[in-house]
């Protein structure tokens, strides 16, 4: 059943010569709620549709008009406007004028003299049509809106993860550099020291040989150490190179580099770390995207370890093939999530951390990477001493 409450306040123009018919017929209308605009032909009727199309709803003309008739004003009328509802009147019904007004997309063909019945039944179906397709319209500028709010959100979160990965590799770093910059420090004291002592006699050969041998013995030693310092750099540079490029490879690769930051932070902290990687099939992925994801989850552990002071803390990776894909697993035994959050963990901005100084947001964009970008797994569970995360990739995405 149609709502009949759809005609108030639509705007009709009403093109008919005729005097007495169109008296009448606006009389009925206006009953009806409908503001209607008269034309006395269908020359008027295109100057006034010219002037303001936004403002009229539907078209109701007669055929048969001075000046422009009903068919030759439609002809106009589509060219500027394809969709608008349009109803002819006629007391002719020739097959001719049946078929232009099917070619012109009218909505329909009431004859004269007019059942006011059926003209609001017309009436009715052409407004209903034009209805639905505004609010389909208006609902998909909503949805575009949204979807853009989304996407909004989507980099703001992305951008805040990035941020916090930085912060977690900013500590890796500065606790990777400090071993060798204390060594290099060393070495410099040493060899300034040596000079200032006088221990070498240079007037002899011996002497000079031991001062060369010496000298060049911490200089290898400086060298080595500032090697040391530029490889965590560019490890880390990598790690934040934006190009995302899908690379084939075996899961190894993005492990090992995850390893060079993480595992001697994991050590200076007493974690225990056991890799089995016993994956051989080859996957496309993002290869930073899939570091940044194990990073997470192996820090996440290593958090949850410090705050529960584990005793023998540690943390299992585990890689194998599987019949179209790989499968990653980490274990940690420290003492795992509260069964209550388990399910709420992969959410954003939520955190389980004592310290509440968690971003929340690294778990779900760890399952993003994976489930989105990849169109793998990411799940995880509690086990009897801690937590187990899994995660699928596929050979071809």
């Amino acid at each position: 059943m149609i709502d009949k409450q759809i005609l108030n306040n639509i705007t009709v123009l009403y093109a008919e010569d005729e005097s007495i018919i169109q008296e009448g017929i606006t009389e009925t209308l206006s009953l009806f709620g409908i503001d209607v605009i008269c034309a006395q032909n269908g020359q008027d009727a295109l100057s006034i549709f010219k002037s303001s199309p936004h403002k009229i709803d539907l078209i109701l003309t007669d055929v048969k008009m001075p000046k422009l008739d009903g068919l030759g004003m439609i002809e106009k009328i589509r060219e500027i406007d394809k969709e608008i509802p349009i109803i002819i009147t006629s007391a002719h019904q020739e097959t001719t004028f049946l078929m232009q007004s099917i070619e012109l997309n009218i909505s329909a063909y009431v004859l004269k003299p007019i059942d006011i019945y059926k003209l609001q039944e017309s009436l009715l179906k052409a407004v209903e049509s034009k209805v639905l397709k505004e609010k389909l319209i208006e609902k998909n500028e909503k949805l575009e809106i949204e979807i853009q709010k989304n996407e909004e959100k989507q980099q703001i979160i992305e951008n805040q993860s990035r941020f916090a990965a930085m912060g977690e590799m900013i500590g890796m770093i500065a606790h990777q550099w400090r071993q060798p910059l204390s060594s290099i420090g060393t070495a410099s004291y040493n060899l300034k020291y040596k000079l200032a002592s006088g221990k070498y006699d240079l007037e002899t050969k011996e002497g000079r040989e031991e001062q060369k041998s010496f000298f060049s013995t911490k200089l290898d030693e400086i060298e080595f150490y500032v090697q040391s310092l530029t490889t965590t750099i560019d490890d880390f540079r990598n790690f934040f190179k934006t190009d995302k490029v899908f690379v084939n490879t075996t899961i190894e690769n993005p492990i090992n580099n995850t390893l060079k930051m993480v595992q001697k932070d994991l050590e200076g902290n007493n974690i225990g770390l056991i890799v089995n990687l016993n994956s051989k099939n080859k996957i496309d992925i993002y290869e930073n995207e899939i570091v940044h994801v194990l990073i997470n989850i192996l820090k996440n552990a290593q958090d949850k370890h410090l705050e529960k002071k584990t005793q023998d803390a540690k943390i299992e990776i585990k890689t194998q093939d599987l019949d179209n894909g790989i499968k990653i697993e980490i274990y940690d035994n420290g003492g795992g999530i509260e069964e209550e959050y388990i399910d709420k963990i992969f959410e954003p901005y939520f955190s389980t951390k004592e310290e509440k100084n968690g971003t929340g947001i690294g778990l779900y964009m760890s399952k993003i990477i994976i489930e989105n970008h990849h169109d793998g797994k990411l799940f995880a569970t509690n086990t009897k001493d801690g937590i187990f995360f899994s995660i699928i990739l596929h050979t071809v995405i």
